[in-house]
């Protein structure tokens, strides 16, 4: 067995091999770049724009540098010629990331494949894929110059010898393997010029540590006093202290099934008490349905209030009815695991339970049948999987100070199943009557 030794040491020289030969630089691009989207952001002005580029996570998911969204009324993301509307989901600005959704996948879009930063090491090479003063998906070769400890066990800062010029930030590093293993966050650290990127692995944390910021913050404005601004950039919302719904104010909406009319819903209030008011509601094309509820007579998204289910399949899904009195909608606001339960009949999956997230998106001008409306939109989104079926629930609300309830909302149901026709019902505001 002389040659026992010699098999021995080829074997564990066979196991010390990498698991993948380094790629060149053009076999790299091919496999990052379906997963490098540009990503434009707007203040709620439209007179601040921030260019910025995004990695694919998910399908619908993309994480970016905070400094290209944090403060966006507005986010658009584009992949070539196409291009998807996008809500801010996490934000986590201590470590300058980001992520957003987008409603549906980029047609060319795939999720990067993430690798472990801790597999890095001082001198190895990297690719920068992004966008570069605007130039689309756009490749770059750079060297890591030193690992930093984030502190805390939170891992370790890459530091490169890329300068990211404007585009660049929240673009993807790259290995030799075309595996993602950081954002590029650009100079963040003040007065230190050189240009860093934050670890993949933090990707996976990002859902925990926004809502530690979200309690914070909360926290923090109780106890500020009315001169600290709060964390979040406020939607102003103009509104007289001291008005509460009262007994006899009622509210009409005309209800559209897709693009299609079908009838006027009206809900009055018949008793009011304090933070919560009775309210009743009535269906004109049904003139014997009548259904009684107790809601929440303020903005405090924790549940969702109780579904009415109207004739014809209808739902009457409010998170919140209610605009805010005397006190701001933030932009950014962000709230999860908002319990509603929803009857899925018409597919046979009967009541269904969801934990719902919502998030301010930002003003919009709102028109319809009672008027023009200078509103706040509130997204509360959610999903589930029923067998091979996945059920997508999209809810929209635009809160409108002049009208003291909300003037439109939506509730659109997706099926991931292409034989189930999606369900989508408009509520929008027809007339008011309030007793003042």
């Amino acid at each position: 067995m002389r040659y026992a030794g010699l098999f021995a040491a080829l074997a564990i020289n066979l196991f010390q091999q990498p698991a993948a030969l380094a790629l060149e630089a053009r076999e790299v691009f091919k496999l990052a770049e379906p997963s490098v989207v540009v990503v434009l952001a707007s203040d709620a002005k439209g007179e601040k724009n921030y260019l910025g580029s995004g990695v694919i996570v998910a399908p619908t998911e993309i994480v970016t540098s905070c400094r290209v969204v944090e403060a966006a009324a507005d986010i658009v993301v584009t992949q070539g010629s196409a291009l998807r509307k996008a809500t801010l989901r996490f934000k986590d600005v201590e470590r300058d990331l980001c992520q957003v959704h987008v409603e549906d996948p980029m047609p060319s879009g795939k999720p990067a494949t993430i690798a472990a930063s801790a597999e890095i090491e001082t001198g190895q090479e990297l690719f920068a894929i992004g966008a570069p003063r605007g130039m689309e998906r756009t490749i770059a070769r750079t060297m890591v110059s030193g690992l930093r400890d984030a502190g805390a066990g939170a891992g370790r800062l890459m530091e490169v010898d890329l300068p990211l010029a404007g585009g660049s930030v929240g673009a993807g590093m790259f290995d030799q393997n075309g595996r993602l293993v950081g954002v590029a966050a650009g100079k963040s650290r003040p007065g230190d010029n050189a240009n860093y990127v934050a670890p993949a692995e933090w990707i996976a944390e990002l859902p925990k540590r926004s809502a530690d910021l979200i309690l914070n913050a909360v926290a923090k404005a109780a106890q500020s006093s009315p001169a600290q601004p709060p964390a979040a950039a406020p939607v102003a919302v103009e509104v007289k202290p001291g008005v509460v719904p009262r007994v006899g104010d009622k509210w009409k909406y005309r209800l559209i099934d897709g693009k299609r009319p079908v009838g006027v819903v009206t809900i009055e209030v018949i008793e009011s008490q304090g933070k919560t008011v009775r309210e009743r509601v009535t269906y004109e094309s049904e003139k014997g349905f009548l259904a009684e509820r107790s809601v929440l007579a303020e903005f405090n998204p924790v549940k969702f209030q109780d579904v009415v289910s109207l004739p014809g399949g209808y739902q009457l899904t409010e998170i919140a009815p209610y605009i805010p009195l005397g006190q701001d909608i933030g932009a950014g606001q962000h709230w999860q695991a908002l319990p509603v339960t929803l009857l899925m009949g018409g597919y046979g999956y009967g009541k269904q339970k969801f934990q719902m997230e919502a998030r301010v998106v930002g003003r919009e001008k709102v028109r319809v049948q009672a008027g023009a409306f200078d509103a706040v939109r509130v997204q509360a989104t959610g999903q589930k999987s029923m067998g091979s079926d996945l059920i997508k629930i999209i809810c929209n609300y635009w809160y409108s100070p002049d009208s003291m309830r909300t003037v439109k909302m939506s509730l659109d149901v997706k099926y991931s199943n292409s034989s189930f026709t999606p369900n989508s019902e408009t509520y929008e505001l027809a007339s008011t009557e309030q007793t003042r």
